[in-house]
């Protein structure tokens, strides 16, 4: 009998039949495995689906309840093949920007940063030792003369009145001018947060400048006229690395994620050609 089969395995009829057949059998395989319509229900994938409910609900699903987890992702497979099937996803903008989203977490898990050491992260707070400065802060006070009495210039007179009428060693007067629709005294504000309130005006600048310890005035800002007080002053400060050890680190972390994110996708970018169809002239 072998030797028989040997003879019949040498003919070429016979060699052509059975690559054939397993030819046949591999694409049979492979339809089964790809066929949009065979959905296969895993171990792994029904415990997913438990692990995701018990981090929604705390505890996880009774039989009853996975049960219908099951029927219910049973359902929205086949809604999602189906929608593949008919190439709904293509030019979805949402679809799209998930996607990308999936792909630039999936970069990331891929590319971990290590953690730093501590020399660099003195070297890293050394290269950006300004983004961490505290800003300068300003408290003072004013006395606000409004424009709509009278108009504009009748308020900046007003208030040059006032200036010249206060008594020595006054540091507070607010009833000597009109109301002011927000506060009167100002405790330890930064730059931005003057700017913020007033406005980039001749009463900001005059906050953010004025020596303190005296009146000044009149100032414009958006509000109309203002004499300025200012209390005192606490100028911007380096702190200490160990005192914004957790933001440089985060910061640092951060930094690190994003060359390695971008050396990723230039190595991803470099099996894609792009073709500029809408300039002139584009390759």
């Amino acid at each position: 009998m072998s030797a028989a089969l040997r003879r019949i395995l040498a003919e070429p009829l016979a060699q052509f039949v059975i690559a054939g057949f397993v030819l046949f059998l591999a694409g049979r395989i492979y339809q089964t495995e790809t066929d949009v319509h065979r959905i296969v229900i895993t171990p792994a994938h029904v415990n997913q689906l438990a692990n995701d409910y018990a981090l929604q609900f705390g505890a996880r699903p009774d039989a009853s309840t996975l049960d219908a987890l099951v029927k219910r992702d049973i359902h929205d497979e086949v809604l999602f093949r189906q929608g593949l099937a008919l190439k709904l996803d293509q030019g979805d903008a949402i679809v799209r920007r998930r996607v990308v989203q999936k792909m630039q977490f999936t970069l990331q898990d891929l590319h971990p940063p290590a953690e730093p050491t501590e020399a660099e992260l003195q070297a890293y707070y050394a290269a950006h030792a300004a983004h961490y400065e505290a800003q300068p802060k300003v408290s003072f006070t004013h006395i606000y003369f409004s424009s709509d009495k009278g108009g504009d210039a009748a308020a900046k007179a007003r208030a040059e009145a006032a200036l010249k009428a206060l008594p020595p060693g006054v540091t507070r007067a607010p009833e000597r001018g009109d109301a002011f629709p927000d506060l009167y005294d100002f405790s330890a504000y930064e730059p931005e947060q003057v700017y913020r309130l007033f406005g980039r005006t001749p009463f900001s600048d005059a906050a953010l400048t004025t020596p303190a310890g005296h009146w000044v005035g009149p100032l414009h800002s958006g509000y109309g006229w203002h004499l300025l007080y200012v209390e005192s002053r606490q100028a911007a400060e380096h702190p200490p690395l160990g005192a914004v050890r957790d933001a440089v680190r985060s910061d640092y972390l951060q930094e690190a994620q994003d060359k390695a994110n971008d050396a990723a996708f230039a190595k991803l970018a470099r099996d894609f050609h792009v073709v500029r169809a809408d300039k002139a002239g584009a390759p």
